[in-house]
């Protein structure tokens, strides 16, 4: 279970959360919603402890997040974030920057859910368009066995289809607690619920 209780966070004297509670249980699929800066982005960062709350209480199964926490919070994390410009070349690099060559099977059977060729992950990031390059970044990050999923508008480079391949994908999942953020109504409408912000 993760709780947001009595989250308060300004920026320049700006307020982007003042006492937001909210509880996620173990094995939920969430969508964040609301306008371009209502604090989407900001609520998954603020899970992850890269933001501190200016007053409130974030925890994750039980556990409050904390400096001395937070390294173990990490570890039950993936996050797919929404800018995907990365310090390697292509998708093998990555996965070998993420020490994750022995997870290269899964990763495989999502790039097939998600209509990506085999050998795509040796191509050049360069040489494949944005929707391919998020495809594959999600199918890298869902292969990793974390408990807890976070996605920063993960169909904001795909097509319908890909859209639609990617709701049947994450539906599969068991038991994974699932964070989105997103404009998208298509993906909205296939979560558990949506929380507008």
């Amino acid at each position: 279970m993760i709780c947001f209780e009595n989250i308060s966070l300004s920026f320049s004297e700006k307020i982007i959360f003042e006492n937001l509670s909210i509880t996620i249980n173990q094995g939920e699929n969430i969508c964040l919603s609301g306008p371009s800066g209502s604090g989407k982005s900001t609520l998954l960062n603020l899970l992850q402890g890269y933001i501190l709350p200016d007053k409130g209480i974030i925890s994750v199964n039980d556990t409050v997040l904390n400096d001395s926490t937070i390294k173990e919070i990490r570890k039950q994390i993936i996050s797919i974030p929404q800018n995907i410009n990365l310090p390697v070349k292509n998708g093998m690099e990555l996965v070998e920057l993420l020490e994750i060559s022995h997870l290269l099977s899964g990763i495989n059977e999502y790039m097939q859910k998600l209509d990506l060729e085999q050998d795509i992950l040796s191509k050049d990031f360069t040489k494949i368009s944005g929707g391919q390059k998020q495809r594959l970044l999600i199918s890298i990050c869902l292969s990793q066995p974390k408990d807890i999923i976070l996605m920063d508008e993960p169909t904001s480079s795909l097509d319908d289809k890909s859209i639609e391949l990617l709701i049947h994908a994450v539906g599969e999942l068991k038991g994974k607690t699932i964070i989105s953020a997103s404009h998208n109504q298509l993906w909205a409408q296939s979560t558990d619920k949506t929380i507008e912000l």
